[in-house]
């Protein structure tokens, strides 16, 4: 619980507001309030479509700057704060970012291309390679998944911002993309979504574009046999698909682009804390997830002796906070849809893994 001196108080004008909002479509037998918030206590029989009546609450009252959420432990209650003013940063840090993010994963590309020019030291033809290659096929599958999870947000009536995207000058140019949800996720329905819909959208985006680069890499042969210093392991997709995937030969930019992207997609969906995975679990089994959160940060430490990267990520999900916060109304039914999305996800999830992404040679 927050600390009552970090809240903001209520007014008199706040409190005749919220009172007549949440009385259109609340039947409360009580209203309890106090200088930072107000208690609208409610039996179910009274409110037989609690669900919708809450989310025409929270359309109404975020907008205005207050957030209400639903308590059904023990005694039923929807209690509304008034928000704190958080600042937002401007559109001209996400292109800022963006453009750093391209320059690095055309430089990267760039280095990736030198077994596919005549001349090596053609650092123009090399830089139009990384571009063409490598930066343009992953950022337009990085980009398309977080702008999946924006539409979706927006679907819900969540705020969220452009994507921020992460630029890294070494190895794969990049770690990754998110977007910054400005409201909170209002129910578990909008959970699973929101959390499925970035997957999705780039793994539909990478999957065709799997067979683009294969017979890219075949109409491109290697003309110098510089070593990168480690080979990359392609996951179950790649094989079902029967797509080659030599360790013998240099691999071409466009298909190391596409298997980054497919790394992303399953990077994402490992269902522990904040990751996209963990928005789905969380939504999907409630307050049940927190086991989810556990088993697999421990299978990511376990897996961090064959693949010392999972340690870094089971590390930075802890850090980041293991347990999934809830949503406003963390009691919605989940829909069947809901529940395919999650298989779906499941199914994706087992498609793009790789125990040992990367081998050092």
């Amino acid at each position: 619980m927050e600390n009552s001196s970090t809240l903001t108080k209520m007014q008199s004008d706040d409190l005749e507001y919220i009172v007549a909002t949440v009385k259109q479509y609340l039947n409360a037998y009580d209203i309890q309030v106090t200088p930072v918030n107000v208690k609208f206590l409610y039996v179910n029989s009274d409110n037989p479509d609690i669900d919708h009546a809450f989310d025409e609450i929270r359309k109404e009252l975020i907008p205005k700057g207050y957030i209400p959420f639903l308590s059904e432990d023990g005694e039923h209650f929807l209690e509304v704060t008034r928000r704190p003013n958080v600042k937002f940063r401007g559109i001209y840090v996400n292109i800022i970012m963006l453009a750093l993010t391209l320059a690095s994963t055309i430089y990267v590309g760039s280095i990736y291309a030198i077994n596919f020019v005549a001349n090596p030291r053609d650092l123009g033809l090399r830089i139009l390679y990384g571009f063409v290659f490598f930066s343009l096929p992953l950022m337009l599958i990085l980009g398309i998944h977080e702008t999946g999870h924006y539409i979706v947000a927006r679907h819900h009536k969540v705020r969220a911002s452009l994507p921020f995207f992460i630029p890294f000058p070494v190895t794969l140019g990049t770690f990754g993309a998110f977007i910054s949800l400005r409201d909170p996720i209002p129910n578990r329905r909008a959970m699973t979504e929101i959390g499925v819909a970035g997957p999705i959208f780039g793994f539909l985006t990478a999957l065709p574009l799997i067979f683009v680069a294969s017979f890219l890499s075949h109409s491109f042969p290697a003309l110098h046999d510089y070593r990168i210093g480690f080979f990359i392991n392609f996951p179950l997709i790649y094989h079902i698909l029967h797509i080659e995937t030599p360790h013998d030969v240099p691999v071409f930019p466009m298909v190391l682009a596409v298997w980054v992207g497919m790394f992303a997609t399953a990077m994402n969906l490992i269902p522990v804390g904040q990751l996209d995975g963990g928005h789905v679990v969380r939504g999907l089994l409630g307050r049940r997830a927190a086991i989810v959160d556990y088993v697999f940060v421990a299978f990511l430490f376990i897996l961090g002796f064959r693949y010392d990267g999972w340690w870094l990520l089971a590390i930075f999900v802890v850090l980041l906070g293991l347990t999934h916060p809830p949503a406003l109304d963390d009691y919605a039914k989940i829909r069947p849809l809901d529940i395919a999305l999650g298989v779906f996800a499941l199914v994706m999830f087992v498609l793009t893994f790789t125990p040992v992404p990367i081998s050092i040679h």
